[in-house]
């Protein structure tokens, strides 16, 4: 699981961007994208089973992880009721970081090197909109 769920997607790479663009539904997508797979991480380093593809009962779930970066329920709820900021995707970085730093603490076999370079990658933002 760890292996499938590594990797962040390229639309990762855009999350700057987007939030300069004010391109509001596709970041969303792209931080749901994210959050899912460090959730399957932590539920996996928890050796915890997920009960519902959706995470359903997320913040109960989450608070009984014993394993998980610190701030991580917190920053969810958060980003998804208040407007995203600059800092906020800068958060959901170290957030990442901290999931893989977990991995490879309890996991030192799998090599994390690629993913964890890939997950740090950036497009040029554009400030010009174009129509």
């Amino acid at each position: 699981m760890i292996k499938e769920y590594k990797e962040v997607t390229n639309s990762w790479h855009s999350r700057y961007g987007l939030l300069a663009r004010n391109d509001w539904y596709m970041l969303q997508q792209v931080l749901f994208s994210v959050e899912k797979n460090i959730l399957i991480l932590l539920f996996v380093l928890n050796k915890e089973f997920i009960q519902h593809p959706g995470f359903v009962w997320l913040r109960k779930s989450v608070n009984a992880l014993k394993v998980k970066p610190s701030n991580f329920l917190e920053w969810i709820e958060k980003i998804h009721i208040g407007q995203l900021t600059m800092k906020d995707l800068q958060e959901l970085e170290k957030i990442l970081v901290e999931t893989y730093r977990l991995i490879e603490r309890a996991y030192p076999e799998i090599d994390l090197n690629e993913a964890k370079q890939k997950s740090m990658l950036t497009c040029p933002t554009n400030n010009k909109q174009s129509l």
